[in-house]
């Protein structure tokens, strides 16, 4: 009897269904129960629904897709009808819960989760195993998951950045500050030894070396709102003292970032390119990304590691 082909879930944060009202109400609502028992009120709404009309609508969904298509082509080429791939968001449809149990019902008890975000933290990465854990846990048997090793510092990771980096300074044709930015997260998890901001401080740190920069820091962006702090120092407070220091030409480099949404295509290309307009600086960013072979190439070598192990 054949054995059953192993699971690969492939998750990502999720992302408004579209840009009517509605839709962004319910992906709203649906990240603010992790924070509190309300619905949003309209002013929040309005506003993010606002960011979304300005780029307009994320090609979230389309690029996760091609990751996961991407990474289903990858493993068929090697290892034949030994792998499924699935893909789930967060917060929004298909949800990890019922695609897990999808998957279940499908017949896969051992699957490998990959949460598409390069920095391990409690409030990230951690949440979304927790959610797969949990969901296999619903149907009997259970199904076992097994999520990927850090992969920040893997060669192909370091590889993908640094030729975003070089191809950008390249056609900048100067010697900017280049700047790694990274999603903020609530100031808390320094609380918990969280690994978040030391492993985002390490790349960042082993890339500058890489591509041998010789004016480099790093900064947070897109936090969020609420009376909490959030992790710094923020991309304006950045650029601002840099432009103090006599810099007037910065490059972003998102490490923290894996795909084109709206913290890079509103965030940077919207937001930050207003504030340099009041500022007098010119801030350029590297592409993302996204479905590149490298990052494919990557995953597919850390599922074929994660399946060496003796833990499956």
């Amino acid at each position: 009897m054949e054995s059953s082909p192993i699971g690969v879930l492939i998750m990502a944060y999720g992302s408004a269904l579209g840009i009517e009202e509605k839709a962004i109400h319910n992906y709203l609502r649906h990240i603010l129960q992790y924070y509190r028992k309300t619905d949003p009120d309209d002013v929040d709404v309005q506003d993010l629904r606002a960011r979304y009309q300005a780029i307009g609508g994320s090609p979230l969904y389309e690029i996760t897709e091609r990751i996961s298509q991407g990474v289903q082509d990858a493993l068929d080429l090697s290892f034949p009808r030994q792998f499924k791939v699935y893909t789930a968001m967060k917060h929004s449809p298909p949800f990890i819960k019922n695609t897990v149990i999808e998957m279940r019902r499908n017949g896969i008890d051992k699957a490998i989760a990959v949460a598409l975000a390069p920095f391990r933290s409690r409030l990230s990465t951690e949440g979304y195993y927790h959610l797969v854990v949990k969901a296999g846990k619903v149907m009997t048997p259970s199904m076992q998951c097994f999520p990927l090793e850090d992969w920040n510092l893997h060669p192909l990771f370091l590889m993908l950045w640094k030729n975003r980096i070089n191809d950008a300074l390249r056609l900048i044709g100067s010697e900017p500050a280049v700047i790694f930015t990274n999603h903020s997260l609530p100031q808390h998890i320094q609380q918990w030894n969280d690994a978040y901001p030391e492993q985002f401080k390490m790349t960042a740190k082993v890339l500058s070396q890489e591509c041998n920069l010789s004016h480099w820091t790093i900064a947070y962006q897109s936090a969020g709102g609420g009376s909490q702090a959030w992790l710094g120092p923020h991309l304006a407070e950045v650029i601002q003292g840099w432009k103090n220091k006599g810099f007037s030409e910065f490059l972003l480099a998102p490490i923290g970032f894996l795909m084109d949404h709206l913290e890079i295509l509103y965030d940077l290309d919207v937001e930050a390119q207003s504030m340099a307009k009041t500022l007098n600086v010119k801030i350029d960013r590297t592409t993302m990304p996204n479905d590149d072979p490298l990052f494919l190439a990557m995953l597919v070598d850390l599922i074929r590691e994660k399946c060496s192990t003796k833990s499956m």
